[in-house]
């Protein structure tokens, strides 16, 4: 399978320039990153016979990038998810941040992260590191805040995310994800392959963030017990979406040993067509992070496109046909008193993991 042309990336976005970082580890796996948006636009991943396939959506050119959906494959900041109402009141001010969801703020604003060119450098074949500071006021957030990021590929097909943040001058929050969409059949390579709804997730939960109609998370949290939420068995999600429920886009406190290591958030299992899920045949994805929450989307409204332009290969993606497994801190906690703090002081740094480890079913 071919990883994306470098070329059809190359551009400038207010006057940074952009590239298409290739990624290899010797056992086929491959990762393409653009230091537009951190973005991952291809992840070429064999499954249990050694078939490659590209298991995330995403965009093959600068342009088709630029026009498509803002989220897809990016690293959020400097604040994932929603945050009530655009404002929080931190050391006795009111900060109004930019309003991009109603009157909400939606993964750092009308142009987080995801919008920004990140400084790039590749070390060496299987990492790049990618470097953005947020400014004193951007997007409405105090103080300047340095995010230092880096992606590797490891010989275990792990897609490996460290990360980093420091507060320069002035108190500020801050929490990050990554944002793929993925499809563990493999990039469309038929029609059958456009759903998600053979997968079987387990995600590692026993408790959720309880959310209002416009999805913002209330500072409750509740048992997954008798819900159409619990997941701590693996579930075909067509057993439940279109029937039990319209969809999934909801967060989860995940459940994680003593310490603050990595924790093993979410197991998804992808058959080969016509295989049941157990058959040691297909794709495994396990997410693994430092982080506290993880947030899992699949899209609510079956058969709608998703926001933007055509996908690779000029494909329409719609909602269903793939699924965001992102691991971040606690929903809405500059609102939320009760929930970890999400405040750094200036000098305070923090550091953070998220792994991405394939395998195949035993």
């Amino acid at each position: 399978m071919q990883a994306l042309d470098p070329s059809k990336f190359q551009g400038d976005i207010d006057g940074q320039p952009i590239a298409l970082y290739v990624l290899h580890n010797t056992r086929g796996m491959v990762a393409c990153i653009s230091n537009y948006g951190a973005k991952i636009e291809q992840l070429i991943v064999p499954d249990s016979q050694g078939l490659l396939a590209d298991v995330v959506l995403g965009y093959d050119s600068l342009q088709a990038a630029v026009d498509g959906s803002p989220s897809m494959g990016a690293f959020i900041g400097r604040y994932a998810g929603r945050i009530d109402g655009a404002a929080f009141t931190l050391n006795g001010t009111r900060y109004q941040l930019s309003a991009n969801n109603g009157p909400h703020c939606l993964h750092g604003g009308v142009r987080g992260s995801r919008f920004r060119v990140f400084d790039a450098v590749q070390r060496n074949a299987f990492s790049v590191e990618m470097r953005y500071v947020f400014a004193d006021g951007e997007e409405g957030f105090p103080g300047t805040l340095a995010l230092r990021l880096m992606y590797s590929l490891t010989e275990q097909n792990e897609l490996v995310l460290d990360y980093e943040a420091t507060a320069l001058d002035k108190p500020t929050v801050a929490s990050f994800t990554t944002h793929a969409f993925f499809n563990l059949n493999g990039e469309f390579a038929n029609q059958q392959a456009r759903s998600v709804l053979g997968h079987a997730v387990m995600i590692c939960a026993d408790s959720y963030f309880t959310m209002t109609d416009e999805l913002l998370a209330t500072g409750a949290i509740e048992s997954v017990d008798n819900t159409v939420l619990d997941f701590r068995q693996p579930t075909v999600l067509g057993s439940r979406v279109g029937k039990v429920a319209d969809g999934y886009d909801c967060c989860y406190l995940v459940k994680r040993p003593a310490g603050h290591g990595l924790a093993l958030a979410a197991r998804v299992t992808a058959p080969a067509h016509g295989r049941a899920v157990d058959d040691a045949i297909g794709r495994v994805m396990e997410v693994w992070s430092t982080e506290p929450a993880l947030q899992f989307y699949t899209g609510l409204q079956a058969g709608e496109p998703l926001a933007g332009g055509l996908g690779k290969g000029g494909v329409r993606y719609l909602q269903q046909q793939s699924f965001c497994l992102e691991p971040q801190g606690y929903p809405n906690a500059p609102n939320g008193p009760a929930f970890t703090s999400s405040i750094y002081q200036p000098g305070q740094s923090r550091a953070g993991k998220t792994v991405y480890r394939f395998s195949h079913p035993v």
